[in-house]
């Protein structure tokens, strides 16, 4: 596999305030990276920072050659419409995620069809977008943000405001998106029982890197340990037969 992005001693500040703090990371082709840690921990600071929005203070992300920007799709934080007076439709709304290039190259009456099969919209292209649940109206933005065929794709949080049923119906979206389109996902979130169900890897983050490495590696980490405790860590394990020493 090749590498995307390389995250290389990545510092953010804000004044004298130490948002980030020389985080490494990378993110290679296909592979599906869960961003976690407490509210306040960086975590969509780092994405803003990965996308450009904001500057950082120092270090840099270095994108391969093949790969840049405009070929990541965004799935920010609480995007909802409950405004049912708000006049796009569905359709229209997806349309907003063509960019200039991709216009050019495709039709994009069939490329929206397309996609709204795969996520289960297509009899929704015509309504508002205020008029749909909100598990619906996700799978709208999500189909924005995939609409340009990116080959990462980051979602902010983006089962936060999701019931429980529909949350794992959208982990399960996603994991379909994953192993079928072969697109790279990371998936910023605070919960990290239910992401690491899905992941292929974890990057904990609390300003600092806490831990970063494959899911499966998660459950033996002794700075995780010491972040949430050995009882909480050695619960999230997925892997049959690992012994885990905890002292009470």
């Amino acid at each position: 596999m090749s590498k995307l992005i390389e995250s290389k001693d990545v510092s953010v500040h804000f004044g004298k305030m130490v948002a980030l703090d020389k985080i490494n990371f990378s993110i290679d082709e296909n592979d599906y990276c869960a961003i976690v840690g407490p509210n306040g921990s960086g975590k969509t600071t780092l994405m803003r920072a990965l996308l450009g929005l904001i500057e950082t203070s120092s270090g840099e992300f270095v994108f391969s050659p093949n790969f840049s920007r405009n070929q990541i799709g965004y799935l920010p934080q609480k995007s909802f419409n409950h405004d049912k007076h708000f006049p796009a439709s569905v359709y229209e709304i997806i349309m907003t995620g063509l960019n200039r290039e991709a216009l050019k190259k495709i039709d994009a009456n069939k490329e929206i069809i397309e996609l709204s099969k795969k996520l289960g919209i297509e009899t929704l292209l015509k309504k508002r977008i205020g008029y749909l649940s909100g598990g619906q109206q996700q799978r709208v933005y999500l189909a924005r943000a995939l609409i340009n065929k990116p080959k990462l794709l980051i979602l902010d949080e983006p089962t936060s405001a999701l019931d429980p049923a529909i949350r794992e119906e959208f982990y399960q979206l996603i994991k379909k998106l994953h192993q079928e389109e072969k697109v790279s996902i990371i998936l910023i979130s605070h919960d990290l029982s239910s992401v690491s169900l899905y992941a292929t890897h974890i990057l904990y983050l609390d300003q600092k890197v806490v831990f970063y490495g494959l899911s499966t590696q998660l459950c033996q980490s002794e700075e995780l340990m010491a972040q949430i405790g050995p009882q909480a860590t050695a619960a999230l394990c997925q892997v049959e037969n690992h012994e885990h020493h905890i002292h009470i």
